[in-house]
């Protein structure tokens, strides 16, 4: 709904001369701290409308949505077959046009012949020109600049066009289901919570502005903006300065027609379908319009309209039933449209799922509808799977751990950081994040002392616990962050303490989740390790080459080199071989070996040593855990093969491969992805077989249907990892 989105952009339109308004002021209220317009229209009049064509307005123009909107409606013709000039200021004359073809696209009556005005300066005019003024004044949306002037070649000031616009949408109807507005005009704008500033007598809430140039405008004029402004029709300069003296320029024009005809019954020819809203979290339940407009985008009253959904592309079998019953609804009800041109319902989407609405125009019992080749209109609803869970990470080093079994993470160096970075992330069901905004977070903060300044154990003593130290709001991305400081001084103040904080966070619907980060004020020492190799190698000559490596780390997670080690490599059936530590941590080494495809040759590493002032090696005092591991050697697998569904082996979603056996296969997006009758995406496959997942219990089943590594594979999955 490109129109609707662009009015609420900053204009860019250069501003010309000034205007003085000749009136009495006013008092007019103070701004607000945050107003937003909380009136603005369910459903969109120029959502489909066509490119204009004109070439002075390319796609990226902050108004370019809604010039392709009045040009659609036949409100404008342009300056030329080519241009619109949206720079160019708006003459009276000019604006007569513009809006009395607007009101007849709003649903105003207007006198085919009006009663002259009797303004004396338009008889000059086109009498296209003349009963445009005439009908203006008839409706009393235009006094005139005086009782027997119009002043049609003065141009229209922003101001001047607030209060046009206004009286305007006084005189339509907006779009209405029932007792339910979908559309409003002015006159029912009434403060609401946003608006926070009170009188200083009776204390009734005001409508307010974000506007800060408005204290020369005189009260009707202010109104009027103001209240555009919460309709979503009246946009300005900037996001705090509305221009009411400046002169309009037929680009911010083109935005308040545009929002005026979203709040009117108007709506594009033919068959047309809308939802309030199309994306959500969770299960959506959302109002649905369909409306039928004639050519001349006029209503079309009692037109019998088909109304069915879907969750997959819709096709219907011969006698109108859908191919699976439980994948769409149909009904053959006579779904009427009313005075107005419009039918209503509710349109639902499940948690994490998407349903497509269809409106078509056919016979109970004649045409056959067919989403392919059957004129219709349709939109979906497409729900994110809500969030559930509450994911905590920090920016601790992952390998920090205090050398305890099992290892206690979160070990933080008083020496090197006093600082410590929370992230709450919102998850789904299945570990999925979620990039929900807006999600309130309290934050909870307990610190336990370890240690006082003499080094005495403290173990358990609470030095502060706030359960509500902040509030947090997630971002577009549906995260939060939060910094916790560590102790501070040295050891000899009676705050530099060894310390445990607990981080908790809680928001409504979530269950809580923490974290503990450990603030430690000890000697290095070697604590753990964490050996290395590829996951898979190509098998060459019947042999692959394999480089192994093992890292050494101190409590905190950095590299440990406190002193001279080596450790013993052994890479398969090969013999040990005894490697040096280097100052990074790290010792490595490359040993080719016999493989068989499809079986895993092993790596382990042992006899870790530390050599001794005397020069002599001895193991240390202390061991990490050397956990050895494996290396599954490979073969490419054969073109123009086929495979029955059978488990995978692994996968390497980072290379797009999988193998099952020793068979390696490689995949793109410009492969095929099938599960049941239902085509996938390459990422929906890659989460399916387990590329996204952290780890997997049981292993999907694919059926290789076909496999070219240079051409177009066709995957069928079988079943889905767990």
């Amino acid at each position: 709904m490109f129109a609707t989105l662009s009015r609420f952009r900053r204009q860019i339109a250069v501003l010309t001369a000034l205007a003085m308004v000749a009136s009495v002021l006013v008092a007019v209220p103070a701004v607000a701290a945050d107003p937003k317009a909380d009136y603005t229209a369910t459903f969109d009049a120029c959502g489909t409308a066509p490119s204009s064509g004109f070439e002075d307005v390319p796609s990226g123009h902050d108004n370019a949505g809604d010039i392709d909107c009045i040009a659609y409606y036949g409100i404008t013709k342009g300056t030329s077959a080519t241009t619109y000039s949206p720079r160019m200021s708006v003459t009276r004359e000019q604006m007569a046009l513009f809006l009395t073809r607007l009101a007849g696209l709003v649903g105003i009556e207007m006198a085919s012949d009006p009663d002259d005005a009797g303004f004396a300066d338009v008889g000059d005019l086109s009498a296209e020109s003349q009963t445009a003024i005439n009908q203006l004044a008839d409706l009393d949306i235009t006094k005139g600049t005086s009782a027997t002037t119009y002043s049609p070649a003065d141009s229209v000031t922003r101001g001047q066009m607030a209060l046009f616009i206004s009286r305007l949408m006084e005189k339509m109807t907006p779009m209405m289901d029932g007792r339910t507005a979908h559309g409003y005009t002015p006159s029912k704008v009434v403060a609401v919570d946003d608006d926070v500033s009170t009188a200083d007598k009776d204390e009734t809430k005001k409508v307010m502005s974000p506007y800060t140039d408005l204290g020369s405008v005189t009260k009707n004029t202010y109104d009027a903006i103001t209240n555009l402004y919460e309709l979503g029709v009246a946009s300005g300069v900037s996001d705090t300065a509305y221009g009411p003296s400046a002169l309009i320029t037929r680009a911010s024009m083109a935005g308040f027609m545009a929002g005026v005809l979203d709040h009117s019954n108007a709506r594009p020819a033919g068959i047309s379908i809308q939802a309030a809203k199309t994306t959500g979290f969770g299960t959506i339940s959302t109002d649905v319009a369909v409306s039928y407009r004639d050519e001349m985008f006029m209503p079309v009253a009692d037109q019998s309209v088909k109304v069915f959904n879907t969750a997959d592309v819709m096709k219907l079998t011969e006698d109108n039933t859908c191919m699976d019953a439980a994948d769409c609804s149909w009904s053959d009800a006579e779904d009427l449209t009313d005075t107005s041109g419009n039918l209503f319902l509710t349109g639902t989407a499940a948690d994490g799922a998407k349903n497509t609405y269809y409106a078509w125009i056919g016979e109970k019992n004649g045409d056959k509808f067919d989403a392919d080749t059957s004129d219709h209109a349709m939109v979906t609803l497409s729900s994110t799977t809500d969030a559930t869970t509450l994911k905590v990470t920090t920016d601790i080093n992952k390998n920090s751990n205090d050398g305890a079994t099992p290892p206690v993470a979160n070990q933080v160096d008083m020496d090197v950081d006093n600082s410590v970075t929370v992230t709450v992330q919102l998850v789904d069901g299945n570990d999925k994040n979620v990039a929900k905004s807006g999600v309130k977070i309290t934050v909870g903060l307990a610190k336990n002392t370890l240690t006082d300044a003499d080094g005495a154990d403290t173990s358990g003593t609470t030095e502060f616990n706030n359960p509500g130290i902040a509030t947090l709001t997630t971002d577009d991305m549906g995260r939060a962050t939060y910094t916790v400081s560590g102790p501070t001084g040295t050891r000899a103040k009676v705050d530099d303490r060894d310390r445990t904080d607990t981080v908790t966070f809680s928001a409504t619907g979530f269950t809580n989740a923490e974290t503990e980060i450990d603030w430690i004020d000890a000697a290095e020492a070697l604590t753990s390790a964490k050996g290395s190799a590829p996951k898979y190698l190509l098998i060459a000559d019947g042999k692959v080459s394999i480089r192994a490596s093992i890292n050494f780390y101190d409590q905190y997670g950095n590299p440990s080199a406190t002193a001279k080690h080596r450790v013993s490599i052994t890479v398969g059936s090969n013999d040990a071989a005894v490697r040096p530590v280097n100052s990074r941590g790290m010792a490595s080494h490359r040993g080719s070996v016999t493989a068989t495809k499809g079986t895993n040759i092993t790596v382990t590493f042992t006899a870790l040593e530390v050599q001794g002032t005397d020069g002599a090696w001895a193991a240390p005092s202390t061991v990490p855990t050397m956990d050895s591991v494996t290396v599954m050697p490979v073969s490419h697998a054969t073109d123009d093969s086929t495979r029955p569904a059978v488990a995978i082996s692994g996968v390497y979603a980072d290379d797009n491969r999988f193998h099952i056996g020793g068979d390696l296969y490689t995949y793109d997006d410009g492969d095929s992805f099938l599960e049941g009758g239902e085509r996938l995406t390459l990422a929906q496959f890659e989460e399916k077989i387990g590329g996204n997942l952290s780890s997997i219990t049981t292993a999907a089943e694919v059926q290789v249907v076909f496999y070219d590594d240079d051409g177009v594979s066709i995957f069928k999955l079988n079943s889905t990892a767990s």
